[in-house]
């Protein structure tokens, strides 16, 4: 035992072993060789108290009387000299250690009940605008870990954002190697609230960057315990929101959702363009409305999509049992979309527009609000909905529009799904992809633009040719407001959206990237809302609608929001809000004066049997 801690000494006392000792052990050996210093030479000195004070006081040195205490005090002074300064070094060396490992992102993260990202891409930003938002909302403080994998991202990150941009969040940057496990541990990753993998923008190749995010996964899902830690969570009806982020290709996303798959599902919401953020796209290529009502539906600002317990209403009577259609005429404060519950095989489940359906025990109310406090159960006296005749239309499913598309940055998707026939083959007939951008700007293709007699008119271009070609037709047709109300332009960039977003200019804008932010911010809060945004961006099952006043619905029906409620729960409809002439929306709107349209929710196989 002797021998074993000799060696253990001889090895810290070596010049190299201390150099690389943790600063700890470095002055506790400093502290001892100061402690053996005093002891041994008190005897020659005279006392101990005496030695203390030559070593740690060198000024004492001018009480000193004897020969041998002037010749030992002088060796006593010069070692305390020397030993006090490796302690400022040491203590020096150790600040600088510290502030380098904070500037490098190096040090650990042992708070809990964290978000955390990993990646970096111009998407994030914009997530963080919008955890501040909820963050706000909630009255506190919320903390926010990102993980880089380069030094450089770090550096970027915090010479490019100010913290004071989101006042709300504790935003902690990091940086390790993100396909080591205990990078992921250091930032106490099994306390997470929820992960979100962004594809990193510093891989320009689809490709690799897919391969990079897909590595991550492994990494964290070949660990065992997390894996296990992920499976209690799911079991518990409390699943850890993870999300990962890839490319359009299809075998990304199959890996991806291998991976992390169980007989309780996945664990990880995967997220691609071709998804609920392609096909919102899609839709709004047919009506900018669509585009719209989801840009507001997946902020945490306005109305939102709020999980509801009804034993929050037990005091109101019992719910249990009860018709949706019930249900949905006797709650205030907000509009009931549908219920929420687990199967028996312990998959969650959302059931849209139930219309027949009674609550279940264990269904959980799904709103859409802007206060889910206000949210207030008041039974009214109701008659039985039976089919009236007044006038209302049910919408078709697919829309006949005229679309011209211009560029092809953003994939059409499954624009199909949305427009009959006729209007997929004049879409094709006016589908244009120059070699040259400048032909985009060549009189005569303007021209043809104005005289197209199109419905709409989108603008797919890249972000500095997209600009520029809105800018021409506004400042071409500045007086034709009805052509210019046609233009809508699909953008990545938020600034550039911002310059066409301006109320003089009344260009409709689609920023991609925005709402893509917007939908990882709501999974990584709410992973089970992925299905439900799922059901309503894709054309079927449950869908938004459209309804014009004058065709589908006459103006006078347009009283009070419970009437129409009413009146639309006849038809299995669930009315959400309006649009006025300018494509505006306003959810859950109580006043009707301008209104164009009427948004409504409502299932598909209920049209085939009306």
């Amino acid at each position: 035992m002797t021998k074993l801690f000799r060696r253990k000494l001889s090895r810290i006392l070596s010049r190299e072993k201390f150099a690389l000792a943790p600063v700890s052990v470095q002055l506790i050996a400093i502290f001892i060789a100061s402690a053996l210093v005093i002891i041994l030479l008190s005897p020659l000195i005279g006392d101990l108290s005496t030695s203390y004070r030559l070593f740690a006081d060198p000024s004492s040195y001018a009480n000193a009387k004897g020969p041998l205490q002037l010749v030992v005090g002088l060796v006593q002074v010069l070692i305390g000299l020397v030993l006090f300064s490796f302690i400022i070094s040491v203590l020096s060396a150790a600040l600088t250690t510290l502030i380098d490992n904070i500037k490098s992102g190096s040090l650990p993260y042992v708070k809990k009940n964290h978000i955390l990202v990993v990646n970096y891409n111009v998407k994030l930003p914009l997530i963080l605008d919008q955890l501040n938002i909820r963050a706000k909302d909630k009255g506190r403080f919320e903390d926010v870990v990102l993980l880089f994998s380069e030094p450089k991202l770090v550096s970027y990150f915090r010479t490019t954002y100010n913290k004071e941009r989101w006042p709300n969040l504790e935003v902690f940057v990091r940086q390790g190697d993100l396909l080591n496990f205990k990078t992921f541990k250091r930032l106490s990753v099994f306390n997470a609230l929820g992960i979100v993998l962004l594809l990193p923008d510093h891989i320009e190749d689809d490709f690799d960057s897919d391969n990079f995010n897909l590595k991550i996964l492994t990494t964290l899902s070949n660990h065992q315990p997390f894996f296990q830690h992920l499976s209690e969570r799911q079991a518990s009806k409390r699943p850890l929101k993870c999300s990962i982020e890839l490319s359009s290709n299809p075998d990304s996303t199959r890996i991806a959702k291998e991976l992390t798959s169980t007989a309780l599902g996945s664990f990880f919401t995967v997220i691609t363009p071709g998804d609920v953020i392609g096909s919102i796209l899609s839709r709004a290529k047919v009506d900018v409305v669509y585009y719209k009502v989801f840009f507001e539906i997946l902020s945490f600002d306005g109305s939102t999509i709020q999980f509801v317990d009804p034993r929050n209403f037990s005091s109101s009577g019992k719910l249990e049992g009860m018709p949706f259609e019930e249900l949905l005429l006797n709650f205030k404060g907000g509009t009931l979309l549908g219920f929420s519950g687990v199967t028996a095989a312990g998959r969650f489940q959302i059931n849209l527009s139930p219309f027949g359906k009674p609550l279940q025990k264990t269904d959980w109310l799904l709103f859409l609000t802007t206060n889910v406090k206000e949210i207030k159960y008041s039974p009214i006296p109701q008659d039985p909905l039976l089919l009236s005749k007044n006038g209302i239309v049910i919408p078709n499913e697919v829309a006949s529009k005229n679309i011209c598309v211009i560029g092809d940055a953003w994939p059409l998707g499954n624009i199909d799904d949305f427009i009959d026939l006729p209007s997929l083959a004049a879409l094709k007939e006016a589908f244009f992809v120059f070699d040259d951008p400048m032909d985009y700007f060549k009189p005569q293709f303007l021209k043809k633009l104005h005289d197209g007699n199109f419905d709409n008119i989108i603008i797919n271009l890249d972000d500095e040719h997209g600009f520029r070609l809105t800018m021409l037709l506004i400042s071409i047709n500045q007086n034709d407001q009805a052509f210019l109300s046609k233009i809508v332009s699909i953008l990545n960039d938020p600034v550039t959206e911002q310059l066409l977003g301006r109320k003089v200019l009344r260009s409709n804008t689609v920023l991609s990237h925005k709402l893509s932010a917007r939908y990882i911010a709501q999974i990584s809060f709410q992973k089970n809302l992925d299905l439900l945004f799922s059901e309503l961006a894709f054309a079927e099952g449950v869908e938004f609608q459209l309804l014009e006043v004058g065709k589908h619905i006459p103006s006078e029906l347009l009283t009070t929001s419970l009437e129409l409620r009413k009146l639309l729960a006849e038809y299995k409809m669930v009315y959400v809000g309006t649009v006025d002439g300018e494509k505006n929306i306003d959810l859950e709107a109580n006043s009707f004066e301008g209104v164009t349209q009427i948004l409504v929710i409502i299932h598909q196989n209920i049209l085939n049997h009306l």
